[in-house]
């Protein structure tokens, strides 16, 4: 999938193919924003509109307007919609780390020291109260092992 990108979004030029970034979406609603990872851990298999490799100078950057991503189609859809619904942004990512992302996003209140509106909790009706009956103590069993030692024989209760 293509992702259209400025050199901001697209992490100044140094997301070129074989990186792997986490793809970003900000939401603005009302008076209240909020920016969560969308996917994370795709690899970027072309970054289009760059400079000749010949003519950029060693360790500058490479310009690109356009980077194509390599992700599923369930990936897709929510780039699609994260691109159609707010701004997209590219985060690079270390070549060694593989994990999933795994955060909750973030809202502009946590950014001024604002405590996180409380979530909404639904309640449910109670289901009826079931009381468990504690069943009798089992009635532990005798057990009588015989021992046989040299001509003797004897037999002993075993709990």
């Amino acid at each position: 999938m293509s992702v259209k990108v400025n050199e901001v979004v697209g992490v100044a030029g140094f997301v070129v193919p074989g990186t792997k970034v986490d793809v970003l979406v900000t939401l603005r609603r009302n008076d209240e924003s909020m920016t969560r990872t969308v996917v994370s851990n795709v690899q970027v298999l072309t970054a289009g509109t760059r400079y000749d490799q010949q003519k950029a100078k060693d360790g500058e950057p490479i310009p690109s307007t356009v980077v194509t991503l390599m992700v599923s189609p369930q990936d897709a859809e929510k780039i699609t919609l994260a691109q159609t619904e707010g701004q997209v942004m590219l985060a690079l990512r270390n070549p060694l780390d593989t994990q999933q992302t795994d955060t909750q996003g973030i809202r502009s209140a946590a950014l001024l020291g604002q405590p996180a509106p409380a979530p909404v909790i639904k309640v449910a009706k109670a289901a009826p109260r079931v009381v468990a009956v504690q069943a009798p103590a089992p009635v532990a069993k005798l057990y009588t092992v015989e021992a046989i030692r040299a001509a003797k024989r004897t037999e002993e209760v075993v709990r």
